[in-house]
């Protein structure tokens, strides 16, 4: 009975151990579920590059605790003002993990609350930019702007600041004064349009583009090349960037050497340049008496350009002779000729006075244009007596002594002594060309040069009779005529053989 009794008994306490634990893990449960829930984070959902799939808030905060630190020794944020670029402070930089974690939505992207003090932003500008005047509203929506680019938790980030935005006064960033010689009313409709235009910041301006919308009907090319080159000259001064940009072919007049910018619309040749900043220029063009002005308005840049040449080089024209039936005596001058030139063009990029860069622009090259004379196309130096045609290459009584392919004409004859004078008769007269065959040339016809020494073999020339009183005169039977030796005896210049005898004893060749 007893045995019965504490069997009951123990029954019943372990029944009230078991409720009673029970009773205590439900009521914990209900309270973590119902008073007390601990959030988790759902699957794909990250914060900046971290995935906290599946995360308590509370862990996930852990886990930016640690890299916090980490992050602010290794992040750099870099500011863009116009021109230039500055890395900003981040030591001070603070990210708000409560309310990174209590934003951050399940299943997307999240990202960081950033908070930056204002008076550091501001340091950093009046530090770094200094050209600009930035109000207190310009250092706060920076501040913001800077908030909103750290949020992504990059290890860099870039972000412009230089937008339309800003209230920060706007200057004359550049200004180019170029000659012109502009009349017409088309042309002056031009410079009137592009007056105050704006150029878009992160976009092209094509001038041809810009032209075809107005209706135009006299303007020349050369007009809208002054028109453009004028822009060019202001480009050139800024830190925008030209896309395409042509020269003429011979040097301007008007327009600076280095500062030319070609426009021809049946060859589609343009001139199109990009302002590559966040915020519009403003650009006017102006005309004071000769003078073309263009000018760009904007936001100032940290840096001045200042445009120079160098290596400016002269190229000489050549000589080009021309020969034409149309000419018949002296030389028509039918091209003056002009010099060419080639210069290189150079950008000077300046801080405070101090060079920090020199950056080539360009190469420009006009080529010289040639001296043209024209010539007859025949070549006389005494004219023929009228009505007497010039024989041509292949006609009768065609000469070309000097082998130049045209007629030597009619010249005075040496005198003895004289250079040319030719006396093969020995009459003391200059044997005329109509008895005296030329000498050919080498390429003539008739040329021959056995021994190669480039001059043409004469032949051996046949013995002239000589005369009474004359050298060489031999008259042994007094009859006043040269005894010509018989055929087949040996001349007297020749060694004398031994007589020969008859079977008389006479002598066969007395």
């Amino acid at each position: 009975m007893d045995n019965k009794v504490f069997g009951i008994t123990f029954a019943a306490i372990l029944a009230s151990a078991l409720l009673l634990f029970g009773v205590a893990n439900a009521g914990a449960m209900a309270v973590d579920t119902w008073i007390f829930p601990t959030e988790e984070f759902g699957d794909n959902t990250y914060i900046g590059t971290t995935d906290v799939s599946n995360m308590e808030h509370g862990e996930a905060k852990q886990l930016f605790v640690g890299q916090a630190d980490l992050w602010r020794q290794t992040a750099e944020l870099l500011v863009t003002y116009q021109d230039a670029t500055a890395s900003y402070p981040l030591k001070n930089a603070e990210i708000l993990l409560d309310d990174t974690i209590r934003q951050a939505q399940s299943g997307t992207q999240n990202s960081f609350v950033f908070q930056l003090s204002p008076e550091t932003t501001g340091a950093f500008l009046k530090q770094h930019f200094p050209a600009a005047s930035f109000t207190e509203a310009d250092v706060e929506n920076i501040t913001t702007k800077l908030e909103t680019a750290l949020a992504g938790g990059q290890t860099q980030t870039t972000v412009a600041i230089s937008d339309d935005t800003l209230q920060v006064a706007k200057d004359v960033v550049s200004e180019a004064k170029i000659s012109h010689s502009l009349k017409g009313g088309d042309a002056m409709a031009v410079v009137n349009a592009l007056n105050g235009i704006d150029i878009a910041p992160n976009s092209p301006f094509s001038f041809l583009d810009f032209i075809s919308g107005l209706e135009l009907a006299n303007v020349t090319d050369s007009e809208l090349t002054q028109i453009a080159s004028s822009i060019y000259a202001a480009v050139l001064q800024t830190n925008f960037t030209v896309e395409e940009r042509s020269i003429g072919t011979v040097a301007p007049t008007a327009v600076p050497l280095g500062k030319e910018s070609a426009i021809n619309r049946p060859l589609g040749i343009d001139f199109v340049f990009t302002n590559p900043n966040d915020n519009t220029f403003q650009l006017n063009l102006s005309i004071d008496g000769d003078s073309l002005t263009a000018m760009i308005t904007g936001y100032p840049f940290i840096y001045e350009y200042e445009i120079m040449t160098s290596g400016e080089e002269k190229v000489e024209p050549r000589l080009i002779k021309q020969y034409s039936a149309f000419v018949t005596s002296g030389v028509a001058l039918e091209e003056k000729g002009r010099d060419g030139v080639r210069i290189n063009v150079l950008r000077s990029t300046r801080e405070d006075g101090e060079e920090l860069e020199l950056d080539p622009v360009s190469t420009d090259f006009y080529p010289p244009v040639h001296r043209i004379e024209i010539y007859p196309l025949t070549k006389t130096e005494t004219a023929p007596a009228a009505g007497t045609a010039v024989p041509l290459p292949g006609q009768p009584g065609f000469i070309d002594a000097n082998g130049d392919g045209v007629h030597d004409g009619t010249v005075a004859a040496p005198l003895p002594g004289q250079p040319g004078f030719v006396d093969a008769n020995g009459d003391g007269i200059h044997d005329s060309t109509s008895t005296v065959t030329p000498t050919p040339q080498p390429g003539q016809p008739g040329f021959v040069d056995e021994n190669g020494d480039g001059v043409h073999d004469t032949p051996a020339a046949t013995p002239v009779t000589p005369q009474p009183g004359e050298p060489g005169l031999v008259d042994e039977n007094g009859d006043r005529v040269h005894d010509t030796p018989a055929s087949g005896t040996t001349p007297d210049t020749e060694e004398e053989k031994d007589p020969v005898y008859d079977k008389s004893g006479n002598k066969v060749n007395p």
